[in-house]
């Protein structure tokens, strides 16, 4: 299983998105995972996550900042990179790397499960590119379908 290299070490803020303010974590420092699967994953400093893309209907349930954040961090760095097209891996391997860090971050499995499957079933989509971000200083085994 992989590991933290570095700690979270974010500020909440908040920013305009899709037309509404919106709470926003902002990283202070460079955050840093290591996965066996993946590699190592760098999201940088000054990088603003919405963490879990969640309905407020659903809030009291799965806030936003719950016990997955880094997971979401994680997650949206890998849709951001997606957009701009210079993700190493297409969104079913971001979904996966989602699902490692719950899992050690302790997040309970029936939860863990439920925040997988709603990324793969309503989450962003795109496609690995052959000119990957520099944020990770290498990946393994890396394939188009991961």
């Amino acid at each position: 299983m992989g590991h933290f290299v570095t700690d979270l070490d974010a500020r909440v803020g908040s920013r305009v998105i899709k037309g509404k303010w919106t709470r926003v974590a902002i990283l202070e420092a460079e955050f840093i995972y290591d996965s066996p699967k993946f590699g190592m994953v760098q999201v940088p400093f000054g990088f603003m996550s919405d963490g879990a893309s969640v309905p407020k209907v659903m809030w009291n349930i799965f806030p936003p900042f719950g016990e997955y954040l880094e997971a979401a961090v994680i997650h949206d760095w890998f849709c951001v990179l997606g957009h701009a097209g210079t993700s190493p891996m297409a969104s079913q391997g971001a979904a996966k790397l989602f699902l490692e860090v719950m899992t050690v971050l302790n997040v309970s499995k029936w939860k863990r499960s439920l925040m997988y499957l709603a990324v793969r079933i309503a989450g962003p989509r795109f496609k690995a590119s052959k000119v990957a971000h520099k944020s990770l200083k290498r990946h393994l085994n890396a394939k188009s379908d991961i």
